[in-house]
């Protein structure tokens, strides 16, 4: 599958690989796989090797390094190499955190090119040393490719860019590839299961697998208490999700139970990439938990099809097709009145706010709430919804097809 960021792995080979390759990001997301097939298509030869998988790698490396050895000398003695062919070659470092003797020891030294993978995302310490790439799951324009209709990006981009819309059947034809991205999600293994099976039926099975896999890494970085009370909050995040107030309440876990008690767990399911987190944009205790990808969100739902449910599989979908920008800070917002937006984007001290639409209907009580409010009348602010592309003075309508042009 082409990602967009096999872009920043060719940026650092053309730049000298004189800092190793950091690629993070929650598991199932394909990391493996793209540093793999990059060091196949740029390096003659790659070595390999996974912390989570080989202790016996993992206690050779810890050992080798702490007697004193070099990570090219300890590279070399493992794969029984010598030293000078290793400048020729990439190395991959699997699951990295698992080995943090290792971690530590990559100081942008080596003689050799050094791909490091993580699926957590930011309790590593040593990450000044790296050239740090975040993967993310395949947001729509790279399901497009995906599914051989790459095509559409460009038509897509364009109208965003000139905020018209597309021809009507076009429009329909994205929607419904929308409405199947909605289930399959962006994990790799779920759209090759998709894209074989040309059926949804099986991605639930996936979505569940890697999930699994998801909390390997959470235990990894937690102790038995902290691992617990994680699995506590996955438990209820889809029972929140399906409410009119998605804010994640405590007392769905067990009365009295408050955030200072959840907070380190938490942190951990962020740090592991199960959870993605929005703020309320006053409020930092009060905060809304997603899924990093929505086609594992709609197989937690297990069928289950209510207005909430579908407003909850929108609210996700654009929670992680922003934060796989990284363009901007997001909030949410909420006054007395119970006007709210779901989204507040913020960049460069400015701030966009956001409409998010479950039909087409609606008059959008809550941005002109929100602009008397905060005194931002007649600021321009974003409707993302089913209706084609258009725009006013104030108002710019994008479809949810076109968010990833942001």
């Amino acid at each position: 599958m082409k990602r967009s960021a096999v872009s920043e792995l060719i940026k650092w080979k053309e730049n000298g690989t004189s800092v190793p390759f950091l690629l993070v990001g929650t598991k199932g997301t394909g990391k493996t796989y793209l540093a793999i097939e990059f060091s196949l298509a740029y390096y003659p030869q790659y070595l390999y090797v996974n912390f989570e998988l080989n202790k016996a790698a993992n206690d050779f490396f810890t050992d080798k390094i702490l007697s004193g050895y070099s990570v090219a000398e300890t590279v070399a003695t493992f794969f029984q190499i010598e030293e000078r062919y290793l400048s020729e070659l990439v190395v991959i470092f699997d699951e990295v955190s698992f080995c943090p003797t290792l971690f530590e020891a990559l100081k942008g030294k080596e003689p050799f090119a050094v791909i490091a993978i993580s699926g957590v995302t930011t309790s590593l310490q040593n990450k000044e040393h790296f050239h740090v790439c975040h993967l993310f799951p395949l947001g729509f324009d790279e399901f497009l490719s995906a599914v051989g209709s790459d095509w559409y990006i460009d038509i897509i981009q364009g109208h965003f860019q000139q905020l018209k819309p597309v021809p009507d059947i076009v429009h329909q034809e994205l929607m419904a590839l929308f409405e199947e991205y909605l289930v399959v999600g962006g994990m790799p293994a779920a759209i090759n299961e998709y894209i074989s099976s040309k059926s949804v039926n099986n991605v639930s099975e996936i979505h569940y697998n890697i999930l699994n896999r998801m909390e390997s890494v959470m235990e990894h970085i937690c102790d038995e208490k902290k691992a617990g009370k994680a699995k506590q909050i996955m438990q209820v995040l889809s029972e929140q999700l399906m409410r009119e107030n998605k804010k994640f309440r405590f007392n769905s876990i067990r009365k009295g139970v408050t955030y200072a008690l959840y907070q380190d767990s938490i942190l951990a399911l962020e740090e592991c990439g199960m959870v993605l987190r929005l703020n309320e944009q006053s409020k930092t205790t009060h905060f809304k938990l997603y899924l990093p990808d929505v086609g594992m969100l709609s197989s937690a739902f297990d069928g289950i099809e209510t207005e909430e449910t579908r407003k909850a599989l929108l609210e996700n979908y654009v929670m992680q097709t922003l934060v796989g920008k990284e363009q901007y800070q997001l909030k949410f917002w909420e006054s007395d009145a119970q006007a709210k937006l779901e989204f507040i984007l913020q960049k460069d001290n400015e701030e966009t706010p956001v409409e998010l639409r479950t039909s087409t209907n609606g008059k959008g009580k809550s941005i002109a709430s929100f602009q008397n409010i905060k005194g931002k009348q007649g600021q321009k602010y974003y409707r993302f919804g089913f209706e084609n592309f258009y725009s006013t003075s104030v108002l710019l309508q994008v479809p949810y097809y076109a968010i990833f042009c942001l």
